[in-house]
């Protein structure tokens, strides 16, 4: 490749390709204007690149905008331009160019003054959808809580029928995991004949598919969120058979209500263990923390498939609206209104010959209304939607399905506050799509009914009351995923010769260790986003103690251990993530670079032109990881990006493939030396992965970076929608609240909330 063509490469990997300059060292007094830098632009620059930085089909397309620097942005011109002859633009004139290009288009202020960002019209998300139904629904049965109590409710009965006066035991189990082989469960009850039942809660973690499986020799039979129809019943047994599996969908952050019954009659042997299969993890045994003795209510889960919300934007947005989406939320609406008049009775208390039934279910669609639209009925409206349906039909059970059909169909329920205003009732829909991805609860329904959502401060205090609901918890938790970049790991197996005790279930035990990591800071009083860098301890079982090398454990419970704070700091070196940004056999500095780079310093990177296959290791044996990567990576085309993303990656060498912590490689000293040189263009050092947490945790870049990407998830709208400066705004007031993620997801919630008060600037 000629260097011309490595110099255009390089230029347009940032969005910069002047062309030529005729005039020799181009200097400010040849420039009469009082913006040299904008006449040099316009006149040799313009006709490539757009009189707005805009880009100029056919020659240079992309638009110049970027994040990087003032000072970067004058040496790629310095360095690179124009073309055939970079020594013709430097000094003044080459700083100049750049303050022009840098204030006029290029920079964050400057794209959003030229484009200003605006709030946009969303219908619900996928999730929104979901959580929507899921507590509309159950406004009218109960909402479904837990408390603080872990295991199950159970009962040991010394008869195989459950007889009462039976009864042996009485207590909490913490799991459901027995095996009494030729025994019994005590010394009371007997050998050939007993019976035992749990019951409580099971807390789904993740929204997803979960298979719920029971293992026994003996007859059992399982319900969950179904309090009629058992999910598995092996009540009795065919065959041979002591497995029995059934799969059920369950929202994230929710207790479900769970029943098991089991009883041996004359079987030689007994055992009954309940597991399940969660969301991209390994089957295992319902650990104690997912099982709680509270009681919890049917919630209503829609199945009816839909098309993947855009993520194009780097969060979930409900902006687009496909055939495929409006089919989806049309048999939704079916299947929901089927449930409802099935279950009519549940749903609106009226018994079937109640001499007003007529009226009191119309009274029921009223509120059904209500709660789906987040605000009262206008008189136009109760006769459109509700009196015309009873009066167009005897059958009350119809007109009921009818209006709820017309209700979720309507887009005042499938879209967010279509009006926009500040109405209460608008202020509070905002605030809990904002905090739960739902509509508001009684308490918010009734603040705003007596106007008390009028101020931040009264906003404020319901946000501080309802960022301690599970529903939040939930929603941070998938956040926090996201961020991390979860979604990437879906395949980690690894190179078998090298790591052949790699295997799923540790992969299973890794993500479950980093999420308890993230449980523990979210749920925390504290919620110190620090600590999710600068944690010096971790989750580990027998397994992963074992294969990591810490301190072992008793059994398969997960314990928080002590690890050597010079080798682990918090979510950064966590061996889930470490694996996950690695190769198949070898570590990976690009992949944990890019990492650091996008998704915590909140730095734009632009893909590569064309995908480049690692180099082999066995191609360079004598070389060690980072010796190839620098190798592969020093081209003119590939090095505008990985001057920053190769020194971040580097400060991660220390863990392999598999996350486990090395001070050698092939023989020879890890080098984990790195560096980053920050927007302000200062060059921060640091070795090794507790100075890059230090550096990280303290780094402004960082800070704001975190508060816009908790913004986006949290409104699926653009933070400077809001207000140019707005970013900057919530990242102060992050610093404020020593950087409590609640806190500053509260803040978010009282900017989304009045938004309609807060014309943007």
């Amino acid at each position: 490749m000629t260097f011309v063509a490595n110099i255009s490469l390089r230029l347009r990997s940032v969005g910069l390709f002047l062309v030529p300059l005729s005039i020799a060292a181009t200097s400010l007094a040849e420039v009469d204007a009082p913006s040299p830098g904008q006449q040099i632009y316009e006149l040799r620059c313009a006709s490539c690149h757009g009189a707005n930085g805009e880009g100029v089909a056919e020659k240079q397309p992309e638009p110049l905008v970027g994040d990087r620097s003032l000072q970067d942005l004058t040496e790629v011109i310095v360095e690179t331009m124009p073309e055939e002859n970079p020594e013709q633009v430097v000094g003044d004139a080459a700083k100049a160019v750049a303050e022009y290009i840098y204030d006029a288009f290029y920079s964050p202020i400057a794209q959003a003054r030229n484009k200003p960002p605006r709030i946009e019209l969303s219908r619900l998300t996928v999730r929104q959808y979901q959580n929507t139904i899921a507590d509309l629904l159950g406004s009218f049965t109960g909402a479904s809580r837990w408390d603080e109590r872990r295991g199950l409710n159970a009962e040991y009965f010394n008869s195989k029928n459950f007889q009462r006066d039976k009864r042996v035991i009485e207590r909490v189990d913490a799991t459901v995991d027995l095996d009494f082989a030729e025994g019994s469960p005590a010394e009371k009850i007997g050998n050939e004949e007993f019976s035992m039942k749990w019951q409580g809660s099971v807390i789904a973690p993740d929204t997803g598919e979960y298979e719920f499986i029971v293992r026994t020799e003996n007859g059992a039979r399982l319900w969950v969120n179904d309090r009629e129809t058992a999910l598995i019943d092996a009540w009795v047994r065919s065959g041979n058979d002591t497995e029995f599996r059934a799969t059920i969908k369950l929202l994230g952050g929710r207790s479900y209500p769970l029943r098991l019954e089991f009883f041996k009659f004359k079987e030689k042997k007994a055992s009954i263990h309940l597991l399940w299969k969660p969301p991209q993890r390994e089957v295992e045994v319902i650990a104690e923390r997912h099982l709680t003795p509270s009681g919890a209510r049917d919630t209503l889960i829609v199945e009816t498939p839909f098309p993947p919300d855009d993520k194009s934007v780097g969060y979930e947005r409900g902006t687009a609206v496909s055939k495929a989406w409006d089919e989806a939320t049309t048999f939704a609406a079916i299947e929901v209104a089927n449930k409802v008049v099935t279950d009519l009775r549940d749903f609106s208390g009226v018994k079937q010959d109640d001499s007003e039934r007529d009226a009191k279910l119309r009274a029921f669609c009223g509120k059904f209304m209500e709660r789906a639209f987040r605000r009262p009925l206008s008189d136009a409206e109760r006769e459109l939607y509700i009196d015309r349906q009873f009066n167009d039909t005897s059958d009350a059970t119809t007109a009921v399905k009818r209006v709820a059909l017309l209700t979720l169909k309507s887009p005042r329920f499938l879209f967010r506050e279509v009006e926009g205003t500040n109405s209460s009732y608008d202020v509070a829909a905002r605030l809990s799509f904002t905090m739960w991805d739902s509509l508001p609860d009684d308490q918010l329904w009734q603040a705003a009914s007596r106007g008390e959502l009028k101020t931040p401060e009264q906003v404020a205090r319901q946000a501080e009351r309802m960022v301690q609901d599970p529903r939040a918890k939930s929603k941070l938790r998938e956040f926090l995923h996201q961020w991390l970049k979860f979604e990437e790991f879906d395949d980690l197996a690894k190179d078998h010769e090298l790591y052949p005790d790699f295997t799923p279930e540790l992969v299973a035990d890794l993500r479950t260790s980093l999420d308890l990591l993230l449980e523990e800071v979210i749920w925390s009083e504290h919620a110190d986003f620090r600590q999710l860098l600068l944690s010096e301890g971790l989750y580990a079982n027998d397994r992963v103690a074992t294969f990591y090398g810490f301190d072992p454990q008793a059994g398969p419970s997960f314990a928080r251990v002590a690890v050597n704070p010079a080798e682990r700091a918090g979510v950064l070196s966590h061996p889930y993530m470490m694996t996950g940004f690695a190769y198949h056999a070898t570590s990976s500095p690009i992949h944990r670079g890019v990492f650091l780079a996008r998704n915590l310093l909140g730095r734009t990177l632009k893909p590569p032109k064309e995908a480049i296959a690692p180099t082999p290791a066995d191609l360079h044996p004598n070389l060690t990881t980072r010796e190839r990567i620098a190798l592969q990576t020093s081209p003119e085309a590939c090095a505008l990006c990985h001057e920053m993303i190769n020194p971040l990656g580097f400060s991660l060498e220390h863990y392999d493939a598999v996350g486990r912590f090395r001070n050698e490689e092939s023989g020879r000293d890890v080098d984990a030396s790195g560096f980053y040189e920050t927007l302000a263009g200062e060059k921060a050092e640091f070795n090794g992965v507790r100075e890059l947490a230090a550096f990280l945790a303290n780094n402004s870049e960082v800070h704001a970076a975190f508060a816009e990407r908790l913004f986006q998830y949290s409104v699926k709208q653009p933070v400077q929608a809001y207000g140019l400066n707005k970013r900057e705004e919530l990242r102060d007031l992050f610093v404020q609240h020593e950087f409590n993620i609640n806190k500053l997801l509260i803040e978010i919630a009282k900017v989304a909330a009045l938004a309609a008060n807060t014309p943007v600037e």
